[in-house]
């Protein structure tokens, strides 16, 4: 593989992300943070889309080649005055958005060198009368030879 980094990965990541869902969402970032914290503080204009790496893995499989993993984490956090059930089910509102981000990269490779990224899971995080944040779990493959 050729040219292979975590940041090119992010960067196709949030390309595809963009394309997708660029006038639904206010916020879209790459992110390493304390969400729940920063969310509290209102740190991003919402509705928002972060993309996290959340873990790398190499496994070896020859003298100079390893089968290495990506998974990354994408939160989607909404905010609706009206209430837990419009932030899930309304225009705008978190499960749309969800629906976006499979679209955008469920069985795509974004133009990378690496294996199509799969769904590992989805789940919501925090659901409450203002806001839903639901996250999804992608992973990817690829082979780095040295």
């Amino acid at each position: 593989m050729a040219d292979f980094s975590w940041t090119a990965v992010e960067d196709a990541v949030l390309a595809a992300l963009e394309s997708r869902l660029g006038s639904q969402i206010k916020t879209l970032e790459t992110y390493q943070g304390d969400w729940l914290e920063d969310l509290r503080r209102q740190s991003w204009r919402l509705p928002a889309v972060l993309v996290m790496l959340r873990r790398s893995r190499a496994d070896q499989v020859a003298a100079s080649s390893y089968d290495l993993t990506l998974d990354f984490t994408v939160l989607v956090a909404v905010r609706h005055l009206r209430g837990e059930a419009a932030a899930r089910r309304q225009e705008g509102g978190v499960y749309q958005i969800m629906a976006g981000v499979r679209e955008a990269l469920w069985h795509q490779d974004l133009g990378l060198e690496v294996l199509p990224f799969t769904l590992v899971g989805e789940e919501a995080l925090l659901h409450n009368q203002e806001f839903a944040v639901f996250a999804a779990l992608y992973r990817t493959m690829a082979v780095q030879d040295f």
